[in-house]
């Protein structure tokens, strides 16, 4: 004699029905989020190499060719000096580049974007600084702003002070936190990433244990 099943016992199947249901839904989320994920980590190396194609090296002209080098293209001398200190890196146009565009494929970026700003804050007009400076501050040193830096709080409650009448050096005293910390953390994942050691070897330059 079969016996039905209990409402009681249809719910419970149901119940279990929509569990599992419940579950492989978020498996495949899981999986399409992480699909999303490596596509866009692909995207990124992609468009950094062709972001990077300005430092790759061509053949020197030949003589009597009339053609010069790009002068946009580093020379050996100039991506070696970038292994010496951060301080040369910041300060040579295709170092800063290049920098800039490694920090950007880790989504790091804002920290040098700051010390990018400082640098532009110090040469720009007077009567243009306390509109600069509002927006630098709103940009990268208030809490939770959208690009925000990591300082400390004495650094930061400092910062804000200066605000009150800002003047060429209001962010001198973050942008050297800044630097600091770049120098400690991605400085020195620059120094050890694939793409300054590819340039190394084109010029056949050993550079120092990082």
């Amino acid at each position: 004699m079969d016996v039905g099943l209990s409402s009681s016992d249809e719910r419970l199947d149901q119940k279990d029905a929509d569990k599992q249901k419940k579950k492989r839904d978020i498996a495949k989320d899981v999986k399409e989020k992480d699909a999303d994920k490596q596509k866009k980590k692909r995207d990124i190396a992609k468009d950094v190499k062709e972001k990077f194609s300005f430092l790759r090296l061509h053949g020197d002209p030949s003589p009597g060719s009339g053609k010069e080098p790009k002068p946009s293209r580093p020379n050996a001398g100039a991506v070696r000096s970038w292994s010496t200190s951060l301080d040369a890196l910041l300060h040579d146009k295709n170092g800063l580049k290049l920098f800039k565009e490694f920090l950007a494929s880790e989504f790091s970026e804002e920290n040098l974007e700051f010390w990018i700003a400082c640098e532009e804050y110090k040469g720009i007009e007077q009567s243009k600084l306390v509109a600069q400076a509002q927006k630098i501050y709103t940009d990268f040193v208030a809490i939770q702003a959208p690009r925000e830096i990591n300082l400390d709080s004495q650094t930061r409650e400092l910062t804000a002070a200066k605000m009150v009448k800002p003047d060429h050096q209001t962010f001198d005293l973050a942008q050297k936190r800044i630097q600091s910390l770049m120098e400690k953390d991605s400085y020195p994942r620059f120094l050890r990433s694939d793409v300054y050691h590819r340039l190394a070897a084109q010029f056949k330059i050993s550079l120092p244990p990082t």
